[in-house]
């Protein structure tokens, strides 16, 4: 399986000087018998080599020298691609198209992860196995900030029957992790809307055309992301406590 992690975004509301991207804020692992801090994208590029994707592309910003450079240092066999234009999460995941080819693809924001990925290695092989499109989806308790997913649920899974991005009145409260599954014919669906191209709508687009999508719920505390200035103590908090407990 390979991967595209999404590290080229604005991260207006990080709390940052946009010097220093989002991806690289330091957070807790624990790695051979030691308690590290490393750049957030740092540990969920580990954590995907821990479950056998070893091929893996990011996508940057051409001008980030810092992030580029860290990359290519720390994990040289990881592809690097360009957005060149803040066009949207779906422009960013169309930079790394050339990369994907025909195959499936495992996608990831840069800026968030699973703490026990490797918990859902099976179904991650499982959606390879059947080419199953697969939201990663948890429960919140307010929903209006996250994409939301509204699931139905049957005797042997979890189906997605509708996403939307940031609803003022959500119709669920499972909110869409940065993580998926994908089939490369996700790429058909990403189109642009007022110069932008969103995930969230190609998943949408699938949806309606009849593509059927299926979700692995996560625990709440599993997830963290550092996309917000202040949560970022909560992550340290969450990642420290994961990285004890190893």
């Amino acid at each position: 399986m390979r991967a595209i992690i999404t590290a080229a975004g604005l991260g207006k509301r990080s709390g940052l000087n946009g010097i220093i991207r989002k991806e690289l804020l330091n957070v807790y692992d624990y790695r051979e018998g030691d308690l590290l801090l490393r750049p957030i994208v740092d540990v969920l590029i580990s954590k995907l080599k821990q479950i056998g994707i070893s091929e893996i592309a990011v996508v940057v910003d051409p001008s980030d020298s810092i992030l580029r450079d860290y990359l290519l240092a720390v994990y040289p066999s990881v592809k690097l691609f360009f957005q060149r234009e803040k066009k949207g999460f779906g422009d960013a995941v169309l930079a790394a198209r050339e990369f994907i080819k025909e195959e499936g693809f495992f996608l990831a924001a840069g800026d968030g992860m699973i703490l026990d990925l490797e918990r859902f290695r099976v179904q991650l092989e499982k959606a390879e196995i059947e080419r199953k499109w697969t939201l990663f989806v948890m429960k919140v308790d307010d929903p209006r900030k996250y994409g939301v997913a509204v699931l139905n649920k049957t005797e042997r899974r979890l189906e997605v029957s509708e996403v939307m991005e940031k609803p003022e009145n959500p119709p669920s409260d499972y909110a869409l992790c940065a993580m998926y599954y994908l089939p490369s014919a996700v790429f058909d669906f990403i189109s642009y809307k007022e110069g932008k191209a969103e995930l969230t709508d190609a998943i949408s687009s699938a949806i309606k055309s009849g593509v059927k999508f299926a979700a692995v719920e996560i625990p709440r505390s599993s997830w963290v992301s550092v996309g917000l200035a202040e949560d970022y103590r909560l992550v340290l908090e969450a990642t420290y406590r994961h990285s004890k407990k190893r």
